[in-house]
C-alpha cells in the first residue's frame, strides 16, 4: 500500500480535495428571510482515522445493548462517509505513456498511499480520471519512473556554430533537444501536449525539471540500476568519456553503438564522425571508437558487422582518450572549430550527457 520508493514519479501536479460543512442556510418565514450569521470560516471535515472508527464501533455495540439509540447514531455516521464519485482533468502538459496510478497523501504517516480507490477509469482522449473513494485531501497521479528506460538509441550532432542536436529514443518517447551555450530547447515530440515546454529556450536544469513534471523522465537517479537493466560500466571511465564527447561535440557527432553493452565494464564503445554541416551523418561515415582507462583507438569493426572483432584501424595510433583520437584524423576546419569552442557550451552539453547517462542506460 505504501509508496516510499522512487520507482514511481508524480505527474500532472497535485489535486487538493476538501469536504466542507455547509454553513447555516437561509430560511423564509412569511415575508422574512432569516439567516444565521457566523464569524467562523468554512469548516473542513477531516478524513476518518482508525481511532475514530474504533470509537464508533464501541458506540455501536453499546447502543445495541442499550436499546438502539447509539446504534442509530452510528448508522448516521456511517452514512456520512459513503464512497464519493470524483473526477478531474489532468494537466494538459502531463504525458502518460501508461495508465496512471492514483495515490492519496497520508499525513499521519507522511507518505503517499495507493489504497482507498475503486472503479478507477482513465479517459486518455479527454485526459480525465474518474474514481470512487472515501478519502479526501491531496491526490496525485503516479507512473513508473523508469518507463522510458533503458534507452533504445541516442545521438548528438553539431547543428551550425555553437549548437548541437541531442536525440534520445526512449522506450515510449523520442526527444530532440537543441543545446546552445546558455540554453536548451525541446524540439520534439510534436504529437504530445507539451505546448508549455516545446520550442522555448530554457536553462538546462529548468527544462529537465519541466520534462519530469510533465511525466517524461529520462534522467536516471543514483539507485536506478535497481529498477532498470543496464550496462554496468566503470564510473570513472564513463565520466571521462562524457567529458571528451562534450569537448568534441561542436565538430563531431556521436551515437550509440550496438557493441557497447557487451564489451565489458572497463570499456566504452561509441560511434563518432566529423560533421561540420547541419545535416545528419551519412551511415558510412560512422566509426567505432574503443575507450579504455589508459588508451583509446579507432576500431576496424563497425555496427554493420555480424560479430565484433578487436582490431585497430591500420595507420592509426593509440591515444589517452577519445578526444585526441578524433583530432588525429580531423580536418583543419574541425580543429579550428574545437579550438574556438566556448567552455560554457561544453559544460552545457556535458550536463545533458551526465544527466541522461546514455552510455550506461542504452
Amino acid at each position: 500500500w505504501y509508496q516510499r520508493r522512487v520507482a514511481f514519479t508524480a505527474g500532472g501536479g497535485v489535486m487538493y480535495l476538501d469536504l466542507l460543512k455547509l454553513p447555516p442556510q437561509a430560511k423564509k418565514v412569511g415575508n422574512w428571510v432569516i439567516q444565521d450569521i457566523t464569524e467562523s470560516e468554512l469548516e473542513r471535515i477531516p478524513n476518518p482515522t482508525p481511532e475514530d472508527e474504533k470509537e464508533e464501533t464501541e458506540e455501536t455495540k453499546e447502543g445495541e445493548e442499550n436499546g438502539g439509540e447509539a446504534a442509530i447514531t452510528q448508522l448516521t455516521k456511517e452514512l456520512t462517509w459513503p464512497l464519493l464519485n470524483m473526477s478531474f482533468t489532468v494537466a494538459s502538459n502531463a504525458v502518460f505513456t501508461e495508465e496512471p496510478q492514483l495515490a492519496r497523501w497520508e499525513d499521519s504517516q507522511q507518505c503517499w498511499r495507493t489504497d482507498g480507490f475503486e472503479d478507477v477509469n482513465f479517459d486518455e482522449t479527454n485526459g480525465t480520471i474518474s474514481f470512487k473513494s472515501q478519502f479526501i485531501g491531496p491526490i496525485c497521479t503516479f507512473q513508473d519512473t523508469y518507463n522510458n528506460m533503458p534507452f533504445q538509441s541516442w545521438e548528438i550532432r553539431p547543428y551550425g556554430q555553437g549548437c548541437v542536436i541531442f536525440t534520445l529514443i526512449a522506450a515510449s518517447v523520442e526527444l530532440e533537444i537543441s543545446i546552445k551555450e546558455n540554453a536548451c530547447c525541446l524540439n520534439s515530440p510534436e504529437d504530445m501536449e507539451l505546448d508549455g515546454i516545446r520550442n522555448k529556450w530554457l536553462p538546462a536544469h529548468i527544462l529537465m525539471q519541466k520534462l519530469v513534471a510533465a511525466g517524461i523522465n529520462v534522467f536516471p537517479s543514483e539507485d536506478a540500476d535497481k529498477y532498470v537493466s543496464i550496462s554496468v560500466k566503470d564510473e570513472e571511465l564513463e565520466s571521462s568519456v562524457y567529458e571528451q564527447m562534450a569537448l568534441a561535440s561542436s565538430a563531431f557527432a556521436f551515437s550509440w553503438s550496438r557493441w557497447n553493452a557487451d564489451c565489458g565494464e572497463k570499456r566504452q564503445i561509441v560511434r563518432a564522425a566529423e560533421n561540420l554541416t547541419t545535416h545528419p551523418v551519412d551511415e558510412d561515415m560512422w566509426k567505432n571508437y574503443s575507450c579504455e582507462p589508459r588508451k583509446s583507438y579507432v576500431l576496424k569493426c563497425t555496427d554493420d558487422d555480424d560479430e565484433m572483432f578487436d582490431e585497430k584501424v591500420e595507420g592509426t595510433q593509440f591515444h589517452p582518450d577519445i578526444f585526441h583520437c578524433l583530432k588525429e584524423g580531423a580536418s583543419s576546419e574541425a580543429v579550428d572549430v574545437l579550438t574556438n569552442t566556448s567552455y560554457t557550451f561544453v559544460d552545457n552539453v556535458s550536463t545533458w550527457l551526465f544527466a541522461t547517462k546514455v552510455l550506461t542506460f542504452s
